[in-house]
């Protein structure tokens, strides 16, 4: 505990009333051991006056004590929380790198199945491309030119040589 914390009454003088603000060390000790106030110091009074600064001091103790050990569960508890923290952000962490992960497959599943349904759509067209132009050869324009009636053809040259 640091000094700033413990009162400390520090009267000598009967005539002097404690202050909660006393000072933990005295600025002036007493030179004397009469009173400043010009009343001489009798034997008993100063006994009892000590026993009651001494009664005094034990009460601020025990205060400082206690006060002393609420601090301490207060920090007991700040680094509990503090632990629980942690845990809890690794446990977060964790989670999201998982749904990543998930989002990343699903992505990935989602274009290999665009990809796919493309290529199935273009197999699809170029087969039925194919399918019609194997199904219907007379609808195909010739570049041969056909005759037509009342003409004549040229004569074959097949059998002459």
């Amino acid at each position: 505990l640091s000094p700033w914390h413990l009162r400390v009454p520090m009267s000598l003088c009967p005539h002097r009333p404690l202050s909660p603000l006393s000072p933990v060390f005295p600025q002036h000790p007493p030179v004397s051991p009469r009173c400043p106030h010009g009343v001489p110091p009798c034997p008993q009074a100063g006994l009892a006056q000590c026993q009651r600064e001494a009664e005094e001091v034990a009460e601020l103790m025990r205060q400082n004590v206690a006060r002393a050990l609420e601090r301490e569960g207060h920090l007991e508890q700040l680094q509990s929380r503090a632990q629980d923290l942690r845990q809890a952000s690794e446990a977060f962490t964790r989670t999201t790198q998982t749904v990543t992960r998930r989002q990343r497959r699903r992505h990935r599943r989602w274009r290999l199945v665009a990809l796919g349904l493309g290529l199935l759509l273009l197999l699809f067209i170029l087969a039925l491309a194919l399918a019609l132009a194997l199904a219907s050869p007379g609808t195909v324009p010739s570049t041969v030119p056909t005759p037509q009636r009342g003409t004549e053809h040229p004569p074959s040259t097949a059998g002459t040589l």
